[in-house]
């Protein structure tokens, strides 16, 4: 499900180090892109981004397929970008049709935080570890129940809660490409976890999966669904 306008790899991977961020470098409520920017995948001080930039990176880096990564960065460059770029902190824009909203894995939400929502929060992320059953991995289920969590926890919390189907069919799609980008054999380590969240960078023993297109999107959310539904019975 490629596509050749966004498929050149990145030649000399030598040039991709891990960096950590500036004090003045734009950063997303997103630890993927964020870890894209702190390896120079994207620029490296995260601003003014041209949309087949940010295509390229996520297909080629992460697995996306050119469809999948489309029809989120539509949306992200028409609610966030500026004249055809984006800078990654705009995606900080918190509005009924944003792509970044309330009940994140690892955000306080925009109104609890003082419009801070882009900054991670060492708290809640850890309280998104604790669903772990063993201590050692976080499965689809643990996912699952997390963000039933988080959403019902911004629900009861928040009195300015952004919420709509479209917010909630984010929540699983985001679920989905996260199992996909860290998870091994349905399952996602927590020492993985705790690097690509906490330091914004890649597993030293990571390697991008093959092409996650609209159909594998689509199957992985729906057993996320799936999962909810078995928890709330």
């Amino acid at each position: 499900m490629g596509n050749s306008k966004s498929t050149r790899g990145f030649a000399n991977e030598s040039e991709y180090q891990y960096q950590p961020p500036g004090p003045n470098d734009s950063r997303s409520p997103c630890p993927a892109l964020n870890a894209l920017a702190n390896h120079g995948y994207l620029p490296r001080d995260g601003k003014n981004i041209p949309q087949e930039v940010l295509q390229r990176a996520a297909q080629q880096k992460m697995g996306l397929s050119w469809l999948a990564t489309k029809v989120i960065l539509k949306q992200s460059y028409k609610t966030a970008g500026h004249d055809g770029l984006l800078s990654l902190s705009d995606l900080c824009y918190h509005a009924p049709d944003s792509i970044e909203h309330d009940g994140s894995l690892s955000r306080i939400d925009a109104t609890l935080s003082n419009n801070q929502q882009g900054k991670f929060n060492q708290e809640r992320f850890d309280k998104f570890l604790s669903f772990s059953k063993d201590g050692k991995y976080l499965t689809t289920e643990d996912v699952a129940a997390a963000r039933l969590y988080f959403k019902a926890d911004s629900h009861a919390h928040n009195p300015q809660c952004i919420w709509n189907k479209d917010i909630e069919e984010a929540m699983w799609t985001e679920a989905s490409i996260l199992l996909h980008i860290l998870g091994k054999n349905g399952r996602i380590s927590i020492e993985d976890a705790k690097l690509f969240f906490e330091k914004e960078t890649f597993p030293s023993n990571w390697q991008k999966h093959p092409s996650f297109g609209v159909r594998e999107r689509y199957t992985a959310a729906k057993a996320l669904k799936n999962a909810a539904r078995r928890i709330n019975k």
